[in-house]
């Protein structure tokens, strides 16, 4: 599929000095970079997931919120 994009003067300039190091072609260069930037770009756009989402994927063990429960009802004081 051939498709054209526009590319202002600063973005010239970083191709032009990406091309000169890897020796690659502008073509092969803006591939490369749209599948590594396009996951980025997609991430951003998605709305965030609810709060808990993964809990049910990682239960805590049982002993840890006994544990936690339990160190909630220390009274703590701060050092001296």
């Amino acid at each position: 599929m051939r498709t054209s994009i526009d590319i202002d003067n600063e973005l010239e300039k970083e191709l032009a000095h990406a091309t000169s190091i890897t020796r690659e072609k502008k073509a092969t260069l803006i591939r490369l970079a749209l599948r590594a930037g396009l996951p980025v770009v997609i991430n951003r756009f998605q709305s965030p997931r609810p709060e808990g989402y993964f809990a049910d994927e990682y239960p805590l063990p049982k002993d840890r919120l006994e544990l936690e429960a339990a160190m909630a009802k220390v009274k703590q004081r701060p050092d001296r």
